[in-house]
């Protein structure tokens, strides 16, 4: 013992005190030394003094060293209580151990009271040793928990010789799997995947097996509820001492929400053995759970350093103490020290650094941004683009913050590509359109200008031609004849109507002249004789201030409203309803027919929907359909309008 330890001595002989501290002293022990001779005394040296062992008479006037253990076991439990006494007895002396006494000592064997002061000296130092080791495990193991949680990473283990697998929870997350079941077999694994990922995963897990190589691979994983999961699968062998292979173990990664990016965090959690509580194997308890905090604490750093994300630990102070290889790959640096001394300036682009600026800010004032984005810029001038999560942790039990980078820089690439290929389809889209309505405004005019003035010619010349045959000839065949001309004349007239209403349907001639409520007006009247539906039109607008385009777009959308509702709606009645408010054109078509279910899917064919969508959309608009089975339909159209507000009053016509 190379430091003082305090002694007190619970005694009622002098002699027998000056004995003892000469004993304990001839041994080289260096020791304070306190000598109570009554309950008072006794007492108050332990509450004025941190005592490291006591000794005891067992029998004193007015006061017993039992009473004097019980008082110890209740306020000093882990202070090592020692009797030293020439009257105790064998029986006094066991029934003192179980009371829970460190040992006894007879006066006329004080040979033993250095060794036993050693001991039990020893046995506190190695008691409060393990007790940190158990609460520094304990701080490891829940930094690391916290770690794997933040990662959404499931980590898996096959023994060899054992044929167990063990998930940990996240895994069971992962998966959409009841965590308290047991994890599922190899075979039963397929049915988690989708087929060409097991085929994938099963070849690599052979030649992991086989031959020692490691996987990576990225897989989709079908959960019980239908769902897919895409994941990142990292797998690889397990070696015993003499570099044979005795398992495989891997990790799932989770990254549905990121799937172009590449995110793995390694964990390892070393579980500690249950300690012996027999009072001779503690020694041994403590070597065993400080060797596990220590691989556990050297797995966590090494999770960090390995880890594909990018991950720096600053300071509350804002000062990098700690950055991996991935985060300096991510920025094209070589050292903890380049990082530090690069300015963030120069590593943020401008608007990413006015940012940085915005949120030192707002955590002055006690607002934490937890995720965020930003854009760096390399040496070699190349814009990466990076997702950051913000976590406080406990580094070397002092509070700090964990920032994990996440290049998506492939990920924005995709997504601006998929944005310009949709708004190239669009395009196309609004071109298309306009291509048919020039060819109907085309096919149209032929009609007009060709057929229809040749059923007008052909009407007037049956005319006259009826003319000369009731003038040149008066028997009675003549009047069948004339009947005759009467028929083709009504025939002639039909195809008139046929060829006009086929004009109305390709384009109205209406729209160009009168605009787009007039012919929403003659096409609902025509609608209304064709199928004999009742229509109500109504207009709080007397001028309707749109181009020719929204015109066409606008009666188009209305067509189809109509046609759908006289193939399913089974309607009575159907009302029309336009207005403007704020800056917003709307129009409604509302029918009183059998409704349908409002979530039911469009069926891939119905191509009228899908145009009106299509219309409606390239007039920066909003197409909204309500529905219920019974109640009928209620179709609306919203759009920018910058025309004239209602003038007057709302009209209400029938037609």
């Amino acid at each position: 013992m190379t430091t003082n330890i305090k002694i007190l001595h619970l005694e009622d002989s002098s002699r027998d005190s000056e004995l003892i501290q000469s004993i304990i002293k001839d041994e080289g022990i260096l020791f304070d030394y306190f000598l109570a001779e009554n309950e008072q005394e006794f007492i108050s040296v332990l509450e004025t003094e941190k005592i490291d062992i006591i000794l005891s008479d067992y029998t004193l006037p007015g006061y017993s060293g039992k009473e004097a253990l019980n008082l110890v076991n209740e306020k000093y439990s882990s202070t090592p209580f020692i009797f030293v006494s020439g009257t105790i007895g064998e029986d006094s002396a066991i029934e003192a151990l179980k009371n829970g006494a460190t040992d006894y000592v007879l006066k006329n064997k004080l040979e033993r009271l250095v060794p036993a002061i050693k001991r039990a000296v020893n046995e506190k130092e190695l008691e409060n040793q393990r007790k940190l080791a158990e609460e520094a495990l304990k701080e490891s193991q829940e930094m690391l928990q916290k770690a794997r949680k933040l990662a959404q990473l499931g980590i898996w283990e096959w023994k060899a010789d054992e044929g167990t697998i063990t998930w940990t929870e996240e895994l069971y997350q992962i998966a959409g799997l009841d965590p308290t079941l047991p994890a599922p077999t190899y075979t039963k694994q397929a049915s988690l995947y989708h087929h060409m990922s097991w085929l994938q995963l099963r070849t690599a897990i052979d030649k992991a097996w086989k031959k020692g190589t490691p996987y990576q691979l990225e897989l989709e994983i079908l959960r019980p509820d239908d769902s897919v999961r895409n994941v990142i699968a990292f797998g690889g062998p397990k070696f015993d001492k003499e570099n044979k292979i005795i398992g495989l173990y891997g990790t799932v990664q989770d990254i549905t929400e990121r799937k172009r990016a590449e995110q793995e965090i390694i964990l390892a959690n070393k579980k500690l053995q249950s300690q012996n509580e027999e009072t001779e194997k503690r020694s041994v308890e403590l070597i065993i759970a400080n060797k596990a905090f220590h691989q556990s604490e050297e797995n966590f750093r090494r999770s960090i350093s390995e880890s594909p994300l990018g991950i720096r630990i600053i300071s509350v102070d804002g000062e990098v103490i700690y950055v991996n290889k991935a985060l300096l790959d991510i920025y094209e640096l070589n050292s903890l020290e380049d990082f530090k001394n690069s300015s963030v300036i120069n590593l943020y682009t401008p608007e990413s650094y006015i940012q940085h600026l915005e949120r030192k800010e707002k955590r002055k004032d006690g607002t934490e941004i937890s995720e965020y984005e930003l854009s760096i810029k390399r040496k070699n001038g190349e814009i990466r683009f990076i997702k950051v999560w913000r976590k406080e942790i406990l580094w070397n039990e002092i509070r700090h913050y964990q920032v994990i980078n996440l290049d998506i820089t492939e990920q924005k690439r995709a997504e601006e590509a998929l944005k310009n290929s949709q708004l190239e389809l669009r395009n196309f889209a609004s071109h298309l359109q306009n291509v048919r309505e020039e060819e109907k405004i085309a096919i149209a005019r032929e009609i007009h200008d060709d057929l229809g003035q040749i059923l007008v010619a052909l009407k007037i010349e049956l005319g006259l031609f009826k003319q000369k045959i009731s003038k040149e000839n008066g028997c009675s065949s003549s009047q069948e004849i004339l009947s005759k001309f009467d028929a083709l004349t009504d025939l002639v007239e039909k195809t008139i109507k046929t060829t006009r209403r086929i004009m109305t349907g390709l384009r109205p001639e209406i729209i160009d002249s009168l605009g787009f409520i007039e012919a929403g007006k003659s096409y609902v009247l025509e609608f209304e004789e064709r199928h004999h539906i009742p229509c109500q039109f109504e207009t709080t607008i007397q001028e309707l201030s749109i181009n020719s385009l929204q015109a066409v777009a606008l009666f188009r959308i209305l067509q189809e409203a109509m046609s759908n509702i006289a193939k399913h709606a089974k309607a009575s009645s159907v009302k029309i309803r336009l207005s403007t408010k704020e800056n917003k054109f709307s129009m409604e078509i509302i029918d009183d027919g059998i409704g349908f279910v409002k979530n039911q899917r469009i069926r891939p064919d119905s191509y009228g929907m899908i145009g009106m969508k299509e219309r409606i959309h390239l007039l920066d608009g909003e197409l909204n359909i309500s529905s219920e089975p019974g109640k009928g339909t209620c179709v609306r159209i919203e759009m920018p309008y910058g025309g004239s507000e209602p003038r007057t009053k709302t009209l209400d016509k029938r037609h």
